[in-house]
This record gives C-alpha cells, structure tokens and sequence, in this order.
C-alpha cells in the first residue's frame, strides 16, 4: 500500500535529495511523473521509484552505448 501513497513536493524533494523549486520546475515541465489536483502537485511513490529506474538505468545505458 505504500507504493500507492500520494506525496506532496516537500515529501518529494526529500525523498530525491533535491530542492523544493526544482521539483515544481520538474513536474511543470513533465520532467518527472506527476498528478496535479487543483493548484496543488501530488506525486506517486510507484510512480517515482519506475522513474528513477529508468534514469539511473539510462545514465548507466548511455556509456555502454557510445563504446
């Protein structure tokens, strides 16, 4: 049940180590998964963690594929 838990952009920059603004900036831009309700920004921890596999596996990807 966790993996379905909505977090709001704080819960977020926390989770990713980053600021607050970049997490607004990034969810504006489509940049990572999110769910706007209103004014307001929620993102799902299933969601994120699909995400940064497939950043993480696209970083390690991109050395491999230029050799």
């Amino acid at each position: 049940m966790e993996q379905d838990m909505l977090l709001n952009v704080k819960q977020v920059a926390q989770y990713l180590q980053l600021k607050e603004s970049t997490i607004y900036s990034w969810a504006q831009d489509g940049k990572i998964p999110a769910i706007k309700i209103g004014r307001t920004w929620r993102f799902r921890r299933s969601d994120l963690d699909a995400w940064l596999q497939r950043h993480l596996k696209g970083e390690a990807g991109a050395t491999t594929e230029e050799a």
